[in-house]
């Protein structure tokens, strides 16, 4: 495993300069060419004042307005992670930058952007949208990401509301492996399932545990199709929460489904969800008949 060291990358630096001569000449002109050229760099210099505003006091790179000391920084999964599913939660902090929905350009603000085995995108630039390039624009602070088995590396960036990239990097190299699996058996007597869930190389745990590499909590979604991956799971009577860490129970379908319940086959998905309940593809299901 490497080691557990995170490092924030400055990335590009985009110089600019303005040059500014001014002529002298003995006398007043008549014709005002004084008073036009003394306009002229007063508004340069109001100019040069409002671009200050988003660069740091000594770099030209674009910040938004953001102090030179913030940054931010992946929380999960650490610098040299071993990661067993192909499923990677993520969590990130922030300091000295606030983090909100894309939209409007807000001085100081921004939200966040996950670029997998790509470069950082140059400051002042506009983040691309794709595969490489996530986008998290509802200002959300947490996620799962798919990755493929393999060596990868993560650049958490911040752009403002317009998707415009601040100098502002956290990175991590990451080891992926597809090795996260639960195993299901289950009972039934009349409408009532008895179920137990056994996990490889993954750990069940609270949800009031929060967000780490490896681990989450169960949820058993009764005839319908499992969450997409990062979204989060809801909670109604086809989709129950185990947030205590359970891994055995028993459903009583006809109770769970009330007046939508009718005795036969019934699919039941157990899948993984995040400390905040977002949607892993880490999962088992079962058919089970049921009078």
């Amino acid at each position: 495993m490497r080691n557990n060291v995170s490092r924030r990358a400055f990335v590009g630096t985009i110089a600019s300069a303005v040059a500014v001569g001014l002529a002298g000449c003995t006398g007043a002109p008549s014709d005002g060419t004084e008073t036009e050229s003394n306009e002229t760099t007063t508004k340069q210099e109001t100019a040069t004042e409002s671009e200050a505003v988003t660069t740091t006091a000594d770099s030209d790179t674009y910040m938004n307005g953001v102090s030179s000391d913030a940054s931010v920084s992946f929380e999960v999964p650490s610098a040299g992670a071993e990661l067993t599913s192909t499923y990677v939660q993520w969590k990130a902090t922030a300091d000295g930058v606030t983090i909100e929905e894309a939209g409007a350009v807000n001085e100081g603000a921004g939200h966040y952007h996950i670029l997998v085995d790509t470069e950082p995108v140059t400051p002042g630039e506009v983040i691309p949208s794709d595969d490489s390039h996530i986008h998290y624009g509802t200002g959300q602070e947490d996620g799962v990401l798919e990755l493929e088995p393999g060596e990868h590396t993560l650049h958490l960036q911040v752009g403002d509301g317009k998707h415009k990239a601040m100098d502002l990097v956290e990175t991590v190299e990451v080891t992926v492996r597809d090795e996260a699996s639960l195993s299901l058996d289950t009972s039934v007597d009349g409408s009532v399932v008895e179920w137990d869930i056994t996990a490889e190389n993954y750990t069940i745990e609270p949800s009031s545990n929060g967000i780490n590499s490896n681990a989450g909590h169960l949820h058993a979604l009764i005839d319908t199709d499992h969450v997409p991956v990062g979204d989060v799971i809801p909670s109604d009577a086809r989709h129950i929460h185990f947030g205590d860490g359970s891994t055995s129970g028993s459903l009583d379908l006809a109770e769970q489904l009330g007046d939508e319940y009718e005795p036969g086959e019934h699919t039941i998905h157990f899948q993984v969800g995040s400390g905040t309940h977002r949607a892993t593809m880490v999962h088992t299901h079962t058919t089970v008949t049921t009078e």
